[in-house]
């Protein structure tokens, strides 16, 4: 689906003909090309393909719906500002998420932020229960948004440094190469760190997971 949605912005800026052969990576560096040369529209079409990747990793770090919608619009701002000065224009996804792992950090210096609730979780995660209960039996949404809470809980629990690594490894699917590019930090140091940071949110999700293998007798889990 939001492959489809960038073609079609695309197609509206005359980027590529509507028969197009070019991969993801391709069309970005063609939209970003395009915002250096003024074009606002391709901006548009950036915006709406990595705008929900950006909210979710400043969601996850900071737990407040509130500041991730402010971050995601202040990392915005600051890209379309900045991007004449990009000079590795295949890395952009990556300097996205450092623009907003720095205005993260900014916040969590001065405190200005709100740490996870449960309830917060549960609003940040409305939309997410919505979109696969037309997929999910009751029960198993449920159990998603749930779990959804735990995972959320759990992550402000874990150090700063270590719960970047693990959402954008984990939870987001970035590269380890590109994560590397993001927070600045060897390949080594950062496989060390999502390897602790794994270790952590187990620790603090095992409660929960132990408690929901009880509660389904029919669950596929058998005893040894």
């Amino acid at each position: 689906m939001m492959v489809k949605k960038v073609a079609e912005k695309l197609k509206a800026v005359r980027l590529f003909p509507d028969r197009s052969i070019l991969t993801m990576g391709h069309e970005v560096l063609a939209l970003v090309r395009r915002v250096k040369e003024g074009d606002g529209v391709a901006f548009q079409a950036i915006y709406d393909l990595f705008a929900k990747k950006i909210y979710n990793f400043v969601y996850r770090m900071l737990g407040s719906k509130e500041e991730a919608e402010d971050i995601t619009q202040d990392s915005f701002l600051i890209a379309y500002r900045e991007l004449k000065n990009l000079r590795k224009e295949a890395q952009f996804e990556s300097w996205l998420y450092h623009i907003a792992r720095n205005e993260v950090y900014q916040k969590l210096r001065h405190g200005k932020f709100l740490r996870y609730t449960l309830d917060d979780g549960k609003i940040a995660h409305a939309y997410e229960t919505k979109r696969q209960s037309a997929e999910l039996n009751p029960e198993e949404t449920v159990l998603n948004d749930e779990l959804s809470q735990a995972i959320q809980s759990a992550l402000a629990d874990i150090p700063d440094k270590l719960r970047e690594v693990f959402v954008l490894a984990v939870i987001q699917k970035v590269s380890y190469k590109d994560i590397c590019d993001i927070v600045g930090k060897s390949l080594s140091a950062v496989k060390t760190d999502i390897y602790r940071a794994r270790l952590m949110a187990r620790d603090a999700l095992k409660k929960y997971l132990d408690g929901s293998v009880a509660a389904k007798p029919h669950s596929s889990y058998k005893e040894q």
